[in-house]
C-alpha cells in the first residue's frame, strides 16, 4: 500500500472508528439476555446459516425457518458493539420481537454502494444489474457498470458522509451499503431507514486477514439470493490463496520488504498484525515490523525507517509513482535505497481507469488469492511455475 493511500486508509479507519461508535447506538440498546438469545439462537429455534464465516470476525448470520438475523459488529476494543438486521423475504410478514433491527428484503433487487470494494463482492456473484446508485462512479472499473454509468442507468449518491438523501429517497433502493454510519449524517441515514431504506455497514476493512475480509462474499450471498454461489467462489478464493501460501511455507530465503512512501516527516508503516503485514507474511517476506502491535498502521519517523530502508530487497506500494524518475523525484535521497539500485520497486497500480481508479481497490479484497500470486511473483520469482501455476501479474507493475 502507497504511504499515500496508507494516510488515506489511516485517517479512514480513525474517522471510521469513531463512526462505527457512534452507529452501533442505533440499535445496540438491547438487553443483554435478547442479544444472547438471539446470538445463540435460543427460544427461535435457529441455527447458523451453512457456510457461516469461518475466518470473518465482525459479522454472522443466523438462519431461522422463515427469516434470518445479520450481526455486524463494527468498532474496536470495548466499543466493540453490534448492528443488528432481520434479512426477510419479499412478501413475508415482519415477525414479533425484532424491535430496532432493520429489516432487509431479500433478494435485494435494488442496491446503492458507497464503496468499489463492494461492488467487488456483488461483481463476483453475477449481481450488477441490481446496482441503481454509486458513490464516485468514475472510479469504477468493472466494464459493465462503466457501461450502465454511461447509459445514465446508475445514479451518483453522494458520499459517504454527506448522502445525496433525495436521490437515494428517490432510487428506493432494497439496501444502501455503507462502510459505516456518519454520527454527523445519521439523522440523515435515519431518514432512509424511516423510509423503509436499510443503511447495511460493510465492516470488511476491520477484517484483520486476508480470507477473512474475502469471506464478506457470503454476507452478499445471503442478501442477492446467491448463497450457494458466494459458497463456491469463496471456497476456491480460499483453496487458492492456501495453495499458494503452502509454497512459501518452506521458503528460507525470505526477502526484506519495504512498504509505503513517507510524508513529509512521518513514515506510515503497517502493523504487524495488519492486514498487509499478513500477505507479506504469507508470500514468504521478511517483514521488519512484523513485530509491532496492532492491525493499523505505525507512525515512524524517517530515521527510523531510513537505516533499514537503505538494505531492503523489496520496495512496494511507493505511493501513486509510475516510475522511479517519478520516484526520486519526490526525494532525491531514494536513489541510495537498494530497491531502487537494483530496480525491485513494484507498485499496486497496475489497472487504473482514466480518473485514476485503482481496480486493486475494487477487487483485491474479494481475490486476496490474486494479491498473493502476484507478491510470491515479485519475491520468490519462477516459483509458481515451478509449480505449475501461471505467473502473470493482475494488480501489480514493476516500476522502472
Amino acid at each position: 500500500m502507497s504511504n499515500k493511500n496508507y494516510l488515506q486508509v489511516l485517517s479512514r479507519v480513525v474517522l471510521m472508528f469513531v463512526i462505527a461508535v457512534h452507529a452501533a447506538s442505533l440499535t445496540a440498546c438491547r438487553p443483554a439476555s435478547e442479544r444472547d438469545a438471539v446470538s445463540s439462537g435460543q427460544n427461535r429455534q435457529m441455527r447458523p446459516q451453512a457456510g457461516s464465516p469461518a475466518y470473518a470476525k465482525r459479522f454472522s448470520i443466523v438462519d431461522s425457518k422463515s427469516y434470518r438475523t445479520l450481526l455486524v459488529m463494527p468498532g474496536q476494543g470495548s466499543n466493540r458493539d453490534t448492528l443488528r438486521y432481520l434479512l426477510l423475504p419479499h412478501g413475508s410478514p415482519a415477525p414479533s420481537g425484532f424491535n430496532g433491527y432493520s429489516v432487509i428484503r431479500t433478494p435485494v433487487r435494488r442496491a446503492a454502494v458507497f464503496s468499489t470494494t463492494q461492488i467487488g463482492f456483488i461483481n463476483l456473484l453475477g449481481e450488477n444489474d441490481r446496482i441503481v446508485g454509486i458513490s464516485r462512479s468514475e472510479f469504477v472499473n468493472t466494464p459493465s457498470l462503466r457501461r450502465r454509468i454511461a447509459e445514465g442507468s446508475i445514479t451518483e449518491i453522494g458520499m459517504p458522509f454527506s448522502p445525496d438523501l433525495e436521490t437515494i429517497l428517490a432510487l428506493d433502493p432494497g439496501v444502501v451499503f455503507a462502510p459505516a454510519l456518519p454520527p454527523s449524517r445519521k439523522s440523515g441515514y435515519q431518514t432512509l431507514e424511516h423510509s423503509s431504506i436499510p443503511v447495511l455497514v460493510i465492516a470488511e476493512w476491520q477484517e484483520e486477514t486476508p480470507l477473512g475480509r474475502a469471506e464478506w462474499l457470503k454476507l452478499f450471498g445471503a442478501l442477492f439470493g446467491r448463497e450457494e454461489l458466494a459458497r463456491q467462489r469463496f471456497a476456491e478464493i480460499e483453496a487458492s490463496y492456501r495453495s499458494i501460501r503452502e509454497m512459501t511455507g518452506a521458503i528460507r530465503n525470505k526477502p526484506v520488504v519495504l512498504c509505503g512512501l513517507p510524508v513529509k516527516d512521518s513514515w506510515f508503516v503497517p502493523a504487524g498484525e495488519s492486514y498487509v503485514a499478513a500477505l507479506l507474511r504469507d508470500a514468504g517476506a521478511s517483514y521488519p515490523w512484523a513485530g509491532e502491535p496492532g492491525s493499523g498502521s505505525v507512525e515512524l519517523d524517517i530515521e527510523s525507517v531510513y537505516p533499514l530502508a537503505l538494505q531492503a530487497d523489496y520496495w512496494l506500494n511507493p505511493g501513486t509513482v509510475k516510475s522511479l524518475e517519478e520516484l526520486i523525484a519526490l526525494d532525491a535521497r531514494f536513489a541510495d535505497l537498494r530497491p531502487v539500485k537494483n530496480g525491485r520497486v513494484y507498485n499496486n497500480n497496475r489497472q487504473l481507469n482514466e480518473y485514476g481508479g485503482n481496480a486493486y481497490w475494487e477487487y483485491g479484497v474479494v481475490q486476496p488469492d490474486a494479491i498473493l500470486r502476484d507478491l510470491v511473483m515479485i519475491l520468490h520469482p519462477g516459483l509458481l511455475k515451478k509449480n505449475g501455476l501461471e505467473e502473470s501479474f493482475t494488480f501489480y507493475r514493476e516500476v522502472k
